[in-house]
């Protein structure tokens, strides 16, 4: 398993009661799964979703990267408290490429939500 902090883009589909499936503003959209996403240039397809759970965001990696002009009061203490989705997908470049199996991590940050590419089975 390699681990990454790759910001990547995400589409996910809802399903809207009329049966139809739509694209959520901004494309993101926290609990459902994603349908594709774009890592270093290249689009992967999901195939399936093998886990979906909520972990702990890296609450330290945000106050430490953060210029504590852009901090407003309280805002730490909210992503720390913050949970972040994961969901283990398998996902290919194209049908005719071997499937892997990618972790990709939601956040729901008060600045807007965040994709980002976290773990790679090797």
């Amino acid at each position: 398993m390699r681990r990454f902090n790759d910001s990547v883009q995400v589409r996910v589909r809802v399903q809207e009661q009329s049966g139809v499936s739509r694209q959520p503003p901004g494309g993101e959209a926290s609990g459902v799964p994603p349908e594709a996403f774009i890592w270093r240039g290249r689009l992967y397809v999901v195939r399936g979703v093998l886990a979906h759970w909520r972990e702990r965001r890296a609450w330290w990696r945000d106050a430490l990267d953060t210029d504590e002009a852009q901090v407003r009061p309280g805002e730490t203490l909210v992503a720390a408290a913050s949970e972040q989705h994961v969901w283990r997908v398998e996902a290919s470049p194209g049908w005719s490429f071997a499937p892997g199996v990618y972790d990709l991590a939601h956040d729901e940050l008060p600045r807007g939500d965040h994709w980002s590419l976290v773990r790679v089975a090797d």
